[in-house]
């Protein structure tokens, strides 16, 4: 099970860096837009709006009414400044629940944080009205692997396979690889700090294998991380 007050720590230390650090998800965000056809909605929900890089997006592509953000970092001040329609409420969306109905359900990069990934997918399918919209973007299997093979550190992310297994065969899916590269194992350390990434367990790890790790970020890795981000459309 995931530790969500750690996550949450975690996420409020590296508030003030993530934007800046955040290159890939903002690249994810900007797709998942453009991946949504309809531009009209009544009602929209976010979930994971943080810093607000997915919300700044959506006011200025989408006409709607209302709109509701929930995240697990309190960024109420932050978040419904960027536009008097929107209402935060801090929360874990796997115990988040609402009558509301959605016309539109947005998430970007976010529920890799859930425990149980597709249970929280189909708990939002059930928030959406008759003709709503499902738009989210996740990490697949070979996210971070130099981190998993260095440290044996990882979250479990999910497979293609299991996606269609999960959502059904028809589920829209679009995969994409992206490498980063760092001067030095230290900097790529820091990069997944000033994320929030760091927040995947509390587990000491010893000086030797720590040393160990970080001889084989740059030896083997050449200091390069890999996110493989995954567009689902259930």
């Amino acid at each position: 099970m995931l530790d969500k007050n750690l996550i949450q720590k975690k996420f409020e230390e590296s508030f003030s860096t993530y934007n800046t650090n955040a290159i890939v998800q903002k690249q994810m965000a900007l797709k998942l837009i453009s991946l949504i056809n309809k531009k009209e909605f009544k009602n929209i929900l976010e979930i994971g709006s943080y810093t607000g890089i997915l919300t700044e997006l959506a006011i200025k592509n989408f006409i709607f009414e209302n709109y509701f953000a929930i995240d697990i970092v309190d960024s109420k001040k932050y978040i419904e400044k960027l536009s008097s329609k929107i209402i935060f409420k801090k929360a874990d969306i796997e115990h988040y629940t609402t009558q509301k109905k959605f016309d539109l359900i947005i998430a970007n990069a976010s529920l890799q944080w859930c425990n149980d990934l597709f249970l929280t997918i189909k708990k939002l399918q059930s928030f959406l009205n008759k003709d709503g919209i499902l738009a989210i973007s996740v990490f697949g299997k070979e996210n971070l692997k130099e981190i998993k093979e260095s440290f044996n550190v990882s979250l479990k992310y999910p497979t293609i396979e299991e996606i269609k297994k999960n959502l059904g065969q028809n589920t829209y899916i679009e995969e994409e690889i992206t490498t980063l590269k760092f001067n030095s194992p230290n900097e790529l350390l820091a990069h997944l700090k000033h994320t929030g990434v760091n927040s995947i367990n509390n587990k000491s790890l010893s000086l030797a294998q720590i040393k160990n790790g970080l001889k084989k970020l740059n030896d083997f890795y050449n200091n390069t991380l890999t996110y493989q981000p995954i567009y689902i459309l259930p």
